[in-house]
């Protein structure tokens, strides 16, 4: 195994995620490369100091409000569907709606803290924090690739902590939010990918990722995002949804109420 494909594969090693076969070929070539050896061992010993970070305290208050604007968004949209002449029977349970919004409560709503440091003027620290966000992207690519969800928020709320994170973080969030199984990995997704609206390939993305979920929370998440970034763009696909007997009756109100907001 060549230099540049070790590199590719360090933060699965230090997180001890490789298959057997990769771990064996990884760990001969730390054995017998010094150059390779010796980036492992200083990035091994920034992952041990990552894991001393304490995380943020959950601040209670932000997941309640975020909880509750959920509901009163799903209770509307009930409201201005209901307004509507009814076409389609369709019935859903409340039980699962309040399942799916306790879900968004304990497992969906990622609370990021976001700093600033002094502009570096020493070219050494300028170096030092390039490393250290390019450190950080590894181990946030490496995070939205495990197959436990608890890791998969671990990596979405870590692009929070990422300067100016590159097209590959962005395009991974994108990825995520259309492909993750998970609703409470989607919906945290949405929360993370705010910070990027004012890219064309974000909110794009944001659209195409509308036009699949089926999943109603995740759904008027995503017509919230595209509202407030004042997303004309999704124009037909608000229109689809609000016609579709197929799709939830709030998901249809709130596209209906979207499509008039967007003008």
């Amino acid at each position: 195994m060549r230099c540049e494909e070790i590199h590719a594969h360090l933060a699965d090693h230090l997180a001890g995620t490789l298959a057997p076969d990769v771990s064996g070929e990884v760990a001969e070539h730390l054995r017998t490369c010094r150059t390779c050896g010796i980036e492992a061992e200083g990035l091994d010993e920034t992952w041990q100091m990552l894991g001393t970070v304490p995380a943020d305290r959950p601040n209670s208050g932000a997941m309640r409000a975020r909880l509750d604007a959920a509901l009163v968004g799903y209770q509307h949209g009930l409201r201005v569907e209901s307004a509507r002449p009814a076409r389609f029977a369709q019935t859903t349970t409340n039980g699962m709606r309040f399942a799916a919004a306790a879900a968004v409560l304990v497992l969906g709503v990622i609370i990021g803290r976001q700093t600033a440091p002094p502009p570096a003027v020493d070219p050494q620290l300028a170096m030092l924090r390039e490393e250290l966000r390019d450190m950080r992207q590894m181990v946030t690519l490496s995070l939205l690739q495990q197959q436990s969800a608890s890791e998969r928020l671990k990596g979405v709320s870590f692009t929070t902590q990422i300067e100016q994170p590159g097209s590959e973080v962005t395009l991974a969030l994108l990825d995520t939010l259309i492909h993750d199984p998970n609703v409470s990995v989607r919906l945290a997704t949405i929360d993370a990918l705010k910070r990027f609206a004012a890219r064309d390939n974000v909110r794009l993305g944001m659209i195409e990722a509308l036009a699949r979920q089926t999943s109603p929370l995740v759904q008027i998440a995503l017509i919230d995002f595209l509202v407030d970034t004042n997303g004309r763009d999704a124009a037909d696909t608000l229109r689809r949804l609000s016609s579709d007997p197929m799709v939830d009756q709030a998901v249809r109100g709130r596209a209906t109420e979207a499509l008039q907001q967007i003008g």
